[in-house]
């Protein structure tokens, strides 16, 4: 099996990660919004279209998700998650979803999802 590895992330005293995998049959990313300034939804539309950019990296669209587990800094911004993933998302394939709260370890970001796809 080949598993290519999506994007490193090699910071000092950061732990040594990639933000994603991909083999023939998979495609996994975890991201959090490259710009942290913006609000809820466009921080939310800014992780998507990345996450979509990898998957198209791999042969695959939005339309591939089957599953994405959310973090909100905040549950009490769920309405303006689930407004930014509803605009997003492809109505006739609509994944799995979980949406939790958790703070993000560097706390600066106010959401990170984790999409695992069907690789085309």
């Amino acid at each position: 099996m080949t598993l290519t590895r999506i994007g490193p992330v090699l910071r000092p005293g950061a732990p040594r990660i990639h933000l994603g995998a991909a083999c023939p049959q998979m495609i996994s990313i975890c991201l959090t919004a490259p710009d942290k300034s913006g609000d809820m939804g466009e921080q939310t539309l800014a992780i998507l279209d990345v996450i979509e950019g990898h998957l198209r990296d791999h042969g695959a669209d939005r339309r591939a998700i089957a599953m994405a587990q959310v973090w909100l800094a905040d549950i009490r911004q769920h309405d303006a998650f689930s407004a930014a993933w509803n605009d997003w998302i492809d109505s006739e394939h609509v994944p799995a979803l979980s949406v939790v709260e958790a703070a993000a370890s560097k706390r600066d970001s106010l959401v990170e999802i984790r999409a695992y796809a069907v690789a085309g």
